[in-house]
């Protein structure tokens, strides 16, 4: 059985490492290597890791430290968490971004109780520019 306390708190480290926006490989061992990344502005030639990186680079390139995610209504069972994030950053060229995106998450569970997401997808719900 999931716990589901062990999956929240998951969560929050997790975006809070997108806040601090860490190496790339912080997040790669809580990936699956074939994980199915279904984010904005992915490329669709790419797979599993490769996709994630391709993905994570542009947000470098793109995005000033710190960012702040913000999540909220958090559902979870025993192999999926479904979640809110409000989302805000600066760009590099100095424009603000907000964005409210729904998060899916499927995942295994690993025999310390945290996930190993198996599927990552993020639907924008709202975005504006400030």
């Amino acid at each position: 059985m999931t716990d589901h306390r062990i999956i929240h708190d998951f969560i929050v480290d997790w975006f809070a490492r997108f806040d601090r926006l860490d190496p790339i490989e912080m997040f790669l061992p809580d990936l699956h290597p074939g994980v199915d990344w279904d984010m904005p502005d992915i490329d669709r030639s790419l797979h599993g890791h490769d996709r994630v990186r391709n993905w994570y680079a542009g947000v470098l390139e793109t995005l000033q430290r710190p960012t702040e995610h913000h999540v909220s209504n958090v559902q979870i069972t025993d192999a999926a968490a479904t979640f809110e994030v409000l989302f805000r950053a600066r760009t590099t060229s100095g424009d603000t971004i907000e964005a409210r995106v729904r998060e899916h998450w499927r995942f295994d569970v690993r025999t310390d109780g945290n996930p190993l997401i198996t599927s990552y997808s993020a639907e924008i719900l709202e975005e504006a520019k400030v």
